[in-house]
């Protein structure tokens, strides 16, 4: 779906193997499409970042007893991550009317179907 990657704001979403070194300020997690564990720095928490194995969009949960406030991100950085959630929604909104016109489409064709249908059942 989306091709934006979360290293655009700077905070690398890593794959959590035997060889990666797991920081006590990381966030591990599940992708809750394909189930891939992931880690992610902490400044992370709250944002929706693609998945590193099946690409499809991810939120970064928010730790317990952390606030997004205790993150004291600097202008420069809250500006990227609006640019990309701004791109992350445009692209959200291209596919729900791609989705929506795959629909039409579909429930066209299941018309013609029903009505081929009812001739051949009338004619039997």
């Amino acid at each position: 779906m989306a091709d934006t990657q979360y290293e655009e704001i700077d905070v690398p979403v890593r794959e959590n193997n035997e060889d990666a070194e797991i920081r006590d300020t990381d966030i591990v997690f599940d992708c809750p499409h394909c189930g891939k564990n992931l880690v992610i720095d902490y400044r992370g928490a709250g944002l929706q970042i693609n998945c590193t194995e099946c690409g499809e969009p991810a939120l970064v949960p928010i730790p317990d007893g952390m606030e997004l406030n205790d993150l004291d991100l600097d202008p420069g950085e809250i500006l990227k991550q609006l640019f990309a959630t701004r791109r992350n929604y445009q692209k959200a909104e291209l596919k729900v009317q791609e989705l929506k016109s795959s629909l039409v489409q579909m429930q066209e064709t299941l018309g013609v179907l029903q009505e081929v249908v009812s001739e051949g059942i009338a004619r039997a």
